[in-house]
């Protein structure tokens, strides 16, 4: 997977605060974004365990991302009562209920 911990947490300058995302009060946090209301922008927080969380769910957004970007055009589907060869059939179709 991306990054240990470790690596992680070196990446951010950490200080005591608020975790907007477990909502955990005076444990070390860093900045990992802002949000912006009625044109006032406010930083983002989060603590080391959701830091990681994140990290974790970029990580595995960007490489769903990059299979989707990578996969074959689908193919044309199959008649309904083909199977997906050349082959003809030599007997009906098993019926799925």
């Amino acid at each position: 997977m991306g990054v240990r911990p470790g690596e992680l947490w070196n990446r951010f300058d950490w200080a005591t605060g608020n975790c907007f995302r477990c909502e955990q009060t005076n444990v070390p946090v860093a900045e990992v974004g802002e949000i912006a209301m009625a044109g006032t922008a406010f930083p983002l927080c989060a603590c080391q365990r959701c830091v990681f969380r994140l990290e974790q769910l970029h990580w595995t957004m960007s490489e769903r991302a990059a299979r989707l970007r990578n996969a074959q055009a689908p193919g044309q589907p199959s008649p309904l009562g083909q199977w997906p060869t050349k082959a003809p059939l030599n007997r009906p179709p098993a019926h799925v209920a």
